[in-house]
């Protein structure tokens, strides 16, 4: 049974990969609050925090609103918030963030985690790329950086990671654009 859902998962995800890949991927394209969806994944993962016995903060403060697809953006949120508590061994902190900078909204997901080597970084969000399999917790199937990759991307945004290294944490970075100006509706 687990294997067969974990295929499956890898079924879904792969195809998934492959639409955004090839822009057959739909999206609901809305104005979203990056800060309000941050603060409510935020809420829903502080239970995983706390049962791990970390410090997990969640800072949002006010941001211009991003159009972009709610449930895509949830992806995001919740595989990099996700991948953050899972690789913070106990008494590690996790800080999630938003903020604005060069008319766009950030979202920051920075851990005092497991880290990763700086020769490791430059292919984190390739598909199937696992860094050292033998470090850490059970570790995925390499395509959840993939798919937060190609979601950023699709909603004409940045991501990048940096880590101190080994033992030294890690910071994700995403960067989307703000909502343009939508003209009145027109009088009748």
């Amino acid at each position: 049974y687990d294997e067969s859902s974990r295929l499956n998962r890898l079924v879904v995800e792969l195809t998934d990969l492959a639409r955004l890949q090839s822009g057959r991927f739909s999206m609901h394209l809305q104005p979203i609050n990056l800060s309000e969806l941050t603060d409510a994944i935020g809420q829903r993962l502080a239970i995983v925090a706390r049962e791990k016995g970390l410090q997990f903060e969640v800072t949002t403060p006010p941001v211009p609103p991003v159009d972009g697809d709610g449930d895509r953006l949830a992806q995001v949120l919740t595989n990099l918030i996700s991948n953050a508590l899972k690789y913070t061994p106990k008494g590690g902190t996790v800080k999630v963030m938003t903020g604005t900078q060069n008319n766009g909204v950030t979202l920051t997901v920075a851990d005092t985690g497991t880290g990763m080597p700086a020769e490791e970084l430059a292919r984190i969000f390739e598909r199937f790329y696992q860094i050292d399999k033998a470090r850490g917790p059970r570790r995925g199937n390499g395509l959840g950086l993939a798919i937060v990759a190609e979601i950023v991307h699709a909603h004409g945004g940045t991501i990048q990671a940096s880590s101190g290294g080994d033992g030294q944490g890690a910071v994700f970075t995403v960067w989307l654009p703000v909502s343009a100006p939508h003209p009145p509706a027109k009088k009748r």
